[in-house]
């Protein structure tokens, strides 16, 4: 780079040191985060021996659906033919007008355990479960959503088995099926990056969210937080939101087994999933200050790191731009093959090159979006 040791150094000079301080300050945040999550997620899952229990308690899965026919058709008969001794399935129809009725009607001539609640006017996800949670028999609520499936037989056996006379909450993982495209790939490597987040969290004592198409919690809990009722003005946040208002680092589990795993399908198109992540967004304004830093500072730091680098490259600097680009993606690659096996997340090595690089954009326009375009109220 060539910066002379004589004083005054030029403003040039002075840029460049300014620009490598940013690189190496937000190189040891990237550093710090992918091992000290990565370091903790395999350490649970490696030393977490699940003894099941005998005592199997009776359970209600709850599911909202709106015009979900086709998903209901080809996905709910995976829940309702568990391999668990005593359930009930609630399914709440938010005012739908495809055949959503005729396909429950159909289920429930083979299926006893199969309650169907009708909502003749659209109340919006919040509201929908809220009926389903207040007519449930049972105290033990899990949740999936209408478009997912569960990934084994065992899906229920294994969320419930997980919860104790402390732990109220029961975090699961949504993984999305493998499509075998760019974009199906790339949500799930998003879906990779934010259950890092969210179980790295609750594990270290800090949960401030789950996901509403696998997780689990107790209708006391519920209740006692008075369900929705803080937000429901916003058409998400039934999982992170009620997560963040009720969790705490003595009531809260994750659930890190395979077979606990819900799949969903992902959005066939980049506009679907634009939208998707606008919706999820949308709640990231109600989080506390320290959450919201929680969950921007490896975004952030990642974007500052790839902007000096081109810096770098500017000034000149490009072995050092070069070593430091090189040194953190395989670093970050491969100490995240811990946390990708524990999720079943295979991401192909070139396409994690795009998508490392490609993320920190795609965020902001989506952030931008959300802003300027997004005002949708409804689920």
């Amino acid at each position: 780079m060539g910066i002379s040791l004589e004083y005054p150094l030029s403003i040039k000079e002075i840029a460049s040191l300014i620009i490598i301080g940013f690189a190496f300050v937000s190189f040891a945040i990237q550093l710090v985060f992918y091992f000290k999550t990565n370091l903790k997620l395999n350490y649970i899952f490696s030393n977490h021996n699940r003894v099941f229990s005998n005592n199997k308690p009776f359970v209600s899965v709850i599911i909202a659906a709106k015009n979900e026919a086709i998903n209901l058709q080809k996905f709910l008969p995976l829940v309702l033919t568990q391999n668990y001794p005593d359930y009930e399935v609630i399914v709440v129809d938010d005012g739908s007008f495809d055949d959503t009725q005729k396909v429950l009607s159909e289920l429930t001539e083979a299926y006893k355990h199969l309650r169907i609640i009708k909502l003749e006017n659209s109340q919006g996800k919040k509201l929908a479960l809220t009926a389903g949670i207040k007519s449930a028999s049972s105290e033990f609520l899990l949740f999936i959503d209408a478009d997912c499936y569960p990934a084994s037989e065992n899906w229920i056996d294994v969320m419930v088995n997980s919860f104790s006379d402390n732990r109220q909450i029961v975090l699961g993982y949504g993984a999305y099926r493998d499509e075998r495209t760019m974009l199906s790939d790339f949500i799930r490597f998003d879906t990779y990056l934010i259950g890092l987040h969210y179980f790295y969290a609750s594990i270290i004592g800090k949960p401030y969210m789950g996901v509403g198409r696998n997780i689990a919690y107790k209708k006391d809990l519920w209740e006692k937080g008075n369900g929705f009722s803080k937000h429901l003005e916003i058409a998400s946040g039934d999982d992170d939101l009620f997560v963040s208002d009720v969790a705490n680092a003595n009531n809260t589990q994750v659930c890190l087994d395979e077979k606990s795993f819900t799949i969903s399908v992902p959005a066939e198109t980049l506009s679907q999933f634009i939208r998707q992540k606008a919706r999820h967004i949308s709640t990231s304004g109600f989080y506390s200050m320290f959450f919201k830093f929680f969950t921007s500072i490896e975004l952030i730091s990642r974007a500052v790191l790839f902007i000096s680098i081109v810096f770098l490259l500017f000034f000149g600097s490009w072995h050092l731009a070069i070593i430091l680009f090189t040194f953190r993606l395989l670093f970050v690659y491969f100490i995240g093959k811990y946390s990708r096996k524990i999720f079943n997340n295979k991401i192909r090595f070139y396409y994690f090159i795009l998508f490392d690089i490609f993320a920190p954009i795609f965020y902001l326009a989506v952030l931008v979006s959300n802003k300027l375009i997004y005002s949708n109220k409804e689920w």
